[in-house]
């Protein structure tokens, strides 16, 4: 249990720390979005309601993205010595892309921007559906170089259940920066700059344990 809580609070504090360096940038054209098409009124609580479920859609997608990283990683462990190379990768990966995430962020280096030269915002636009909450369910599934960090390290947790939880909580970690970005808007972007150290000491931090952990792996 205390391995589990460990690993869950690990990947919170991922989600935390990204969230203001790197969400809060890629992201908030969809933040603000979702605030001005399903809330008819600038008052925080009205604001809240819809980036609510739209974080909501969100969780619950990386949250199926972690059980099936967490399964990946109990096939590996059931499946013996042969696969135990499976957990090591992944979490040697997913630690390695948290540090690069760090270093990016730490020298202000160009990160995987990549959502708008593709111009994402105008192509869900013309799915266009209803409310908030499967905004967030179809925008989980965006590629993100943080995003995908966290996922494949789920993988060496060994267990669908584990990895559920994790991605929950990473889920949860990005909505707080999310959340504050749709009541505060530019307000909050002129400070971004400031959480980048933050954020890249933090990532790096927990890259790190990523990279022990596969090193380190055994049954």
């Amino acid at each position: 249990m205390a391995e589990i809580l460990a690993l869950v609070t690990g990947h919170f504090l991922v989600g935390f720390a990204g969230g203001f360096g790197h969400c809060i940038l890629m992201c908030h054209p969809f933040v603000l979005h979702i605030s001005s098409t399903f809330s008819d009124s600038n008052a925080g609580y009205k604001i809240l309601i819809p980036n609510f479920f739209y974080n909501a859609g969100r969780t619950i997608t990386y949250t199926g993205m972690g059980a099936l990283a967490g399964g990946l990683g109990s096939i590996a462990t059931y499946a013996g010595q042969n696969f135990l190379n499976i957990q090591k990768f992944a979490a040697l990966a997913g630690g390695i892309i948290l540090v690069l995430f760090a270093v990016m962020y730490f020298f202000n280096l160009s990160s995987f921007n990549f959502l708008a030269k593709l111009k994402i915002m105008n192509k869900i636009k013309k799915y266009k559906p209803n409310n908030p909450f499967f905004y967030g369910l179809l925008l989980g599934f965006l590629p993100c170089g943080l995003t995908m960090g966290a996922v494949i390290g789920a993988v060496p947790s060994g267990s669908w259940y584990t990895g559920a939880l994790m991605m929950a909580a990473f889920g949860a970690g990005t909505s707080v920066a999310l959340m504050i970005l749709a009541v505060l808007g530019s307000y909050i972007m002129q400070y971004v700059k400031y959480f980048k150290h933050l954020t890249a000491i933090l990532l790096f931090i927990m890259g790190i344990y990523f990279i022990y952990q596969g090193v380190t792996f055994s049954y």
